[in-house]
């Protein structure tokens, strides 16, 4: 995914051909890949705050490593799958803030942007760390209803072919 936006590669590139940063590309996350989800909230940040004259190379950077956590939270239908998936919620942007900080140096607001981008889990301290909060909850809103709808659809084809037989 390359967006035809100077601004946005110039900044984005260092960080999605980083060859740990591509390893998100194998991790589902919602309805596609970690590395997916991460670029399109970071170029929709990027215009909000550009837009509004606002620190937008920060907000890119923390966007693009807002879940840099390197693996896959498994949901299931569980008791425990409310508190794991709070549990999910509060460790994992600290876990891709580690990850972040051992591949890239990162300013304060970037910092903010990674930790406080779970809120209410997080606090959000800026206005670009607020944007990447506030922009990664409305596309995860997208892509679980995109995937709903697939699962859905595999669901009535599968009752479709039993019904045939």
């Amino acid at each position: 995914m390359i967006y035809f936006d100077y601004r946005f590669m110039e900044v984005a590139r260092p960080i999605i051909e980083h060859e740990q940063y591509q390893q998100m590309r194998y991790i589902k996350h919602h309805d596609e890949s970690v590395f997916d989800h991460s670029v399109k909230v970071a170029f929709q940040a990027y215009q909000m705050a550009y837009k509004r004259n606002l620190d937008w190379e920060s907000t890119i950077r923390g966007a693009l490593l807002h879940d840099f956590f390197l693996y896959k939270f498994k949901k299931c239908l569980s008791p425990r799958l409310i508190t794991d998936s709070i549990k999910h919620a509060i460790s994992h942007p600290i876990i891709a803030f580690d990850n972040a900080v051992k591949y890239f140096d990162l300013n304060d607001k970037e910092e903010n942007i990674i930790k406080g981008h779970m809120f209410p889990f997080g606090v959000p301290k800026s206005k670009e760390a607020w944007i990447v909060s506030f922009v990664d909850k409305y596309i995860a809103v997208f892509e679980y209803a995109s995937n709903f709808k697939k699962m859905t659809q595999r669901r009535k084809q599968a009752a479709y072919n039993y019904n045939a037989e």
